[in-house]
């Protein structure tokens, strides 16, 4: 993880997810710490675009992003370089660009749950990101104290199983903080003895080096089964792989990995898969 690109709205969330990345820097040998804020300025109003942001409202969240930085720049270590960038974006499209020009290993923020329909239809610059980013993402729960992870989480539902373990260096936390793996099967299909045989075959050769605890549950809400067994083995990340959806799907299915993050419980480490 050497170059992060840590988003802001200068929120209590945004402060616990730079806290949770600074604490992580010195083992993800972290070079640069990119501070990310984008405002938008255009409007759409009766079909037109409207200009709402002008120069003061600007100097205004310049003032308040250098401010923030200085909140924050005694968190991380002074090898780690703290850069900014402030810019009139829609969020989603200024952080894939900054993740291909910057070559951006990991993005990170905070977020806090909703209700209701805003949960489903407006949801979170988190939830949004998901489905767009190309990066790996570290959600930070405003439910967890920032702490290095020690306990890590890993589900499967036992499909595609190498391909998903072959997406990211699993080292890259496992190894970098000495932590704890517990490997949780919540498959919830029939398959034949042959298909479960192969997978369970990837599973131990790509995972078995870190000494795993392997468990199972089985719960009406998978959602709620895996929360309530991070919280009873003191998860301080979960891991997991997320498939895009499209506009339509998004809106009327919420993926375990959405849930997950809405949840809390942990922290959430989303690896991006392809729609395939």
């Amino acid at each position: 993880m050497k170059r992060i690109l840590l988003l802001t709205d200068f929120s209590e969330n945004a402060l616990l997810a730079a806290k949770q990345v600074a604490l992580c820097t010195t083992a993800w040998h972290t070079e640069q710490v990119i501070v990310y804020h984008t405002y938008n300025s255009v409007t759409i109003v009766n079909n037109e675009p409207i200009v709402v942001v002008n120069d003061e409202v600007k100097e205004a969240k310049e003032e308040e992003l250098n401010a923030w930085l200085a909140l924050i720049r005694p968190l991380f270590p002074p090898q780690v370089a703290l850069s900014h960038r402030m810019e009139d974006v829609d969020l989603p499209i200024g952080v894939n660009d900054l993740c291909k020009s910057e070559h951006i290993d990991l993005v990170a923020l905070g977020i806090t749950g909703q209700t209701g329909f805003a949960k489903i239809l407006v949801g979170s610059n988190a939830i949004t990101l998901m489905d767009i980013c190309n990066k790996p993402m570290l959600i930070v729960s405003h439910k967890v104290n920032p702490a290095v992870p020690k306990h890590v989480l890993a589900t499967t539902d036992l499909k595609e199983v190498d391909r998903k373990l072959s997406l990211f260096n699993l080292d890259q936390v496992l190894d970098a903080f000495s932590a704890q793996l517990y490997v949780l099967n919540v498959a919830k299909r029939e398959s034949s003895a042959a298909d479960l045989a192969q997978e369970l075959k990837h599973l131990h050769e790509r995972l078995d080096k870190y000494k795993p605890i392997y468990d199972y549950i089985s719960h009406d809400d998978i959602t709620m089964g895996i929360a309530e067994y991070a919280k009873e083995k003191h998860i301080d990340l979960i891991l997991s792989f997320h498939k895009k959806q499209g506009l339509l799907a998004s809106l009327f299915k919420t993926s375990i990995s959405k849930k997950m993050a809405w949840n809390g419980a942990a922290n959430l480490l989303v690896i991006p898969m392809d729609k395939s």
